[in-house]
């Protein structure tokens, strides 16, 4: 028992109150996550087999941290994994693999993957997200085939994660794919794409590069992206953000002066 005083069936009503969002919300769902045990576990698993999908949702987001007793985890795998199938709301989905990515589970990577092609957009990031912390995940590989996926948000995350893989991380199907998302619709994606190029000193980020850094406004990411690929020819475009009237931008300011004498360093 935590020091929340209030019963299991008073957080449960907590958590289901207004938005399933609200911070109180999940407030609720937290102090359900410390509390533990079999009352909780059965409440979560009650709320799963629900008519309404936002109990669903909030059954999943339950049993997705549960820590006790000890034989919790695979419990919670065994109450949710077999709703996949026969899901048909994207909320519940959503929730149900974002919860069943928490469980680190063997049974889960082989029960989601058939997901990754769902219609909805959320589904598809829950199962990317998922996957990613599954112990045998290749991060490149199923970071790649999300990159490229039809809905922007989806892309977004995708390249996120491909920012944060070391420079070290580098291969022709990496830079083909990064190429390709030069032209993204999205402002974001094309300028990772740009900074991921540059850090492995792809010089078809050239153009692209020149580009972005004669605009009016620079995005952080072009100006960093200068600085690694090392290429001195964009010393002059540097300098000349100097008067760009964003001396008083700290991430701005520090980010160019450190491209520059990583430049100067070359010329």
């Amino acid at each position: 028992m935590t020091h929340d005083g209030r019963t299991v069936e008073a957080l449960i009503a907590e958590a289901l109150r207004g938005e399933l969002e609200s911070s109180e919300a999940w407030e609720a769902v937290d102090a359900l996550h410390r509390r533990g045990g079999e009352p909780v576990f059965l409440a979560a698993s009650a709320l799963l087999r629900s008519p309404h999908p936002k109990e669903r949702v909030r059954g999943a987001d339950i049993l997705a941290q549960l820590t006790q007793p000890a034989d919790v985890r695979p419990r919670c795998v065994e109450r949710m994994l077999p709703m996949l199938q026969e899901e048909a709301d994207a909320q519940v989905l959503h929730a149900l693999v974002l919860g069943l990515g928490h469980l680190g589970d063997e049974r889960v990577p082989p029960a989601i993957s058939p997901l990754r092609d769902h219609p909805s957009a959320r589904v598809r990031g829950a199962v990317l997200l998922a996957l990613l912390k599954a112990p045998e995940a290749e991060p490149l590989a199923l970071l790649l085939s999300f990159v490229e996926d039809p809905d922007e948000g989806v892309r977004v995350l995708a390249m996120s994660y491909l920012r944060g893989l070391p420079d070290e991380v580098d291969t022709a199907g990496l830079r083909e794919v990064l190429v390709r998302r030069l032209d993204d619709a999205s402002p974001t994606i094309r300028a990772e794409a740009v900074l991921v190029l540059a850090r492995r000193k792809d010089a078809r980020v050239m153009e692209s590069l020149r580009k972005a850094l004669r605009r009016s406004r620079v995005r952080l990411e072009f100006i960093e992206a200068a600085g690694a690929l090392g290429d001195a020819s964009l010393l002059p475009l540097l300098r000349a953000l100097g008067g760009a009237g964003r001396d008083d931008d700290v991430p701005f300011t520090r980010t160019r002066a450190q491209a520059i004498v990583a430049l100067e360093r070359v010329a």
